[in-house]
């Protein structure tokens, strides 16, 4: 097995690798992004049932306000009679301050009322509003774990492909560059950058010339001094000179 070949197969085994690691982040981040929706769901679901029992409160409220303003009334009925039957100044003066201060109460009695109505008004176009969120918030919701389900399966089924074909590969690769190439994957990410001049495209370290030489006429595994990503050479071909007949 020469060197180009395990370069070729390395090569081929990291694009395989940095694909797996990225549908295999996509696996991991599906249940998160179902889990979001779900807890929108949950978000709705809660302000709906505080709106619900700020409504039927308010109800409550509106309610005892209107027997409140109907026993106002039955007594502003009583005092008009105790003024009809006033017997002197003195008792309709009196009768009179009681009819004033019943029709102030009844008056603020039906401006609060007035408020609640209209409170009430509104949380019920909230709850309509919030009703229809939340109703198309559960349909994305079942959507999404369909969809989550559907692609992790698939998912897993390149993942299960992906593995046979890695298998297959490392076969034609020698062990110890093997497992040079997963020492520095697991440690950087990707184990193998292309040069085309003598500064590794990894960390920016430069060459010394002769490394240099060495990895354009790709006779051995070269790596970085620095970083210890395995080089692979992409630049021009090196055209060697053909030797004189006097040499």
């Amino acid at each position: 097995m020469t060197v180009q070949q395990d370069l070729a197969n390395l090569q081929k085994l990291q694009e395989l690798d940095l694909k797996t690691i990225d549908i295999r982040n996509e696996l991991d981040d599906i249940p998160n992004q179902i889990e979001d929706v779900r807890k929108n769901v949950e978000t709705i679901r809660m302000i709906l049932q505080k709106e619900q029992v700020r409504l039927e409160e308010a109800e409550g409220w509106k309610t005892d306000k209107e027997k409140e303003i109907t026993l106002q009334n039955d007594l502003l009925v009583k005092s008009k009679t105790k003024l009809q039957g006033a017997r002197n100044d003195k008792e309709n003066k009196a009768a009179q301050r009681e009819i004033d201060t019943i029709k102030k109460n009844i008056s603020d009695q039906e401006k609060e009322l007035i408020e609640l109505m209209e409170a009430i008004e509104q949380y019920r176009i909230a709850i309509d509003e919030h009703k229809k969120e939340f109703a198309e918030l559960e349909e994305h919701l079942k959507a999404s774990e369909q969809e989550g389900e559907a692609r992790m399966a698939e998912i897993k089924a390149t993942l299960s492909e992906a593995d046979s074909g890695r298998k297959e590969l490392t076969v034609h690769i020698s062990q110890q560059t093997l497992r040079l190439y997963e020492r520095v994957q697991r440690k950087l990410g990707q184990a193998i950058v292309p040069v085309t001049e003598p500064i590794c495209s990894g960390c920016n370290f430069g060459m010394l010339p002769q490394k240099f030489i060495e990895l354009q006429r790709g006779e051995s595994l070269i790596t970085c001094p620095q970083c210890l990503r395995i080089l692979v050479y992409t630049g021009e071909p090196i055209v060697e000179e053909p030797l004189s007949d006097d040499e």
